[in-house]
């Protein structure tokens, strides 16, 4: 028998699933009044990630066993960051179209936040194959 979730957690959830839900709520009204619109369809995706990444954020593990962790708590964590960059993406874009911005912009400041964590990623596994050659991290220089 799996330990009953915390309050906390129960309102985070509850948070991002009526936060997706008026998302959506909003963004087809959008869209009825005009199907062209860009900004309304990714508001209909980012509403979407809300409640997804909700539900997720509720089935990550506690940290009180630490002992415990196994492939599929790693993968619940890759999902939820995966979702939470995706909601990054989606609501730049969106927030940007809806100030008026042209559609490249939106694009680039949709891109920034991803294309910032894969080159973190990339240097973080650079600095990890040079420590464990041993060579120098070139900070002392």
């Amino acid at each position: 028998m799996s330990a009953p979730r915390s309050r906390s957690s129960l309102v985070v959830l509850l948070t991002a699933v009526v936060a997706g839900c008026a998302i959506v709520v909003f963004a087809v009204r959008a869209l009825l009044r005009d199907p062209s619109d860009d900004a309304a369809w990714v508001a209909v995706v980012l509403g979407v990630l809300f409640v997804a990444w909700g539900i997720a954020f509720d089935r990550l593990p506690d940290d009180d066993d630490d002992d415990d962790h196994d492939e599929d708590d790693h993968d619940r964590r890759r999902v939820t960051g995966v979702l939470s960059t995706a909601m990054a993406a989606t609501g730049a874009y969106v927030v940007i179209r809806a100030i008026g911005r042209p559609v490249d912009t939106a694009l680039v400041g949709a891109l920034t936040w991803p294309a910032w964590r894969l080159v973190n990623r990339f240097l973080d596994g650079v600095i990890r194959r040079r420590e464990a050659r041993g060579e120098p991290d070139g900070a002392a220089d």
